[in-house]
């Protein structure tokens, strides 16, 4: 990915590999700053977007969902989740994603 920037490589993995299409660019903008200086490669900025949006999403539907909302949230975080793993192996390994990524998955449960 050649000459793209660290913003627009991070959207396509959203895209192409978790399934994320027009990621929320205020959100997108302030990973990709804080990222920059700790030397994050697209994979981890996609993850913590990704992360980013689930928590929102899912406090959302827990604070003003309806029992479809919820359901409908609970599907989308885990087949994202499923789909992130994938990629997992491509982001930086020291960060803490994936006990982040763990409390999420246990928070999810309570939109069953």
């Amino acid at each position: 990915m050649f000459g793209f920037s660290l913003k627009d490589k991070a959207k396509k993995i959203l895209e192409n590999d978790i399934g994320i299409y027009r990621p929320t660019s205020s959100w997108l903008n302030h990973i990709v700053r804080q990222g920059k200086p700790q030397e994050y490669n697209e994979y981890d900025v996609a993850i913590y977007f990704c992360m980013t949006e689930w928590e929102f999403n899912m406090d959302h539907a827990l604070q003003h969902g309806d029992k479809e909302s919820k359901k409908h949230w609970y599907k989308t975080i885990h087949s994202q989740i499923k789909l992130l793993r994938k990629i997992e192996h491509l982001a930086h390994q020291d960060l803490p994603f994936r006990a982040r990524i763990d409390q999420i998955i246990k928070k999810s449960e309570e939109l069953k």
